[in-house]
């Protein structure tokens, strides 16, 4: 039973869902950053991903500077990822890939074990990516600030 078999959908399933809790995690991380840097962001405990996306945005929206395009761009792309999860995440999938959602004003349609994994590998590579232009280049720009008194 523990062993993989062609066109296994359970594993890859698995892995983009354990990628997305490290993408949370670290989108939670980064907010508490800000928050020690002064930044305000008010966000309910337990909202979801996409409405902590939005209030992470609008704050740093507010900072302005190179750093914060930066970010506010890879914000953007969060939006493709999250519905590209949400979709599966909230679908029947049968065999073959089969996907049917439960929104019925969406298609249904095939999804492969590749893409699956694919669709983790830029969930990683999103992460990591926010996590560097965060606190390479936006942090750094906050600790100016409030040296300078800005």
């Amino acid at each position: 039973m523990g062993e993989s078999f062609e066109g296994d959908l359970i594993r890859p399933l698995g892995l983009m869902t354990l990628y997305f809790g490290y993408a949370e995690a670290e989108v939670n991380s980064l907010l508490a950053k800000l928050r020690d840097h002064g930044v305000s962001i008010e966000i309910p405990s337990g909202a979801p991903l996409g409405q902590r996306l939005m209030e992470f945005g609008s704050a740093v929206k507010n900072l302005g500077g190179s750093g914060a395009s930066e970010v506010l761009g890879l914000l953007g792309e969060s939006k493709s990822l999250i519905d590209q999860r949400n979709t599966l995440v909230h679908a029947t999938i049968l065999a073959k890939g089969l996907v049917i959602p439960n929104d019925r004003a969406k298609s249904e349609f095939t999804v492969t074990p590749d893409q699956l994994t694919a669709l983790a590998e830029q969930v990683f590579d999103w992460k990591e990516r926010l996590s560097a232009a965060v606190q390479l280049r936006l942090l750094p720009t906050l600790r100016g600030r409030a040296g300078d008194g800005t």
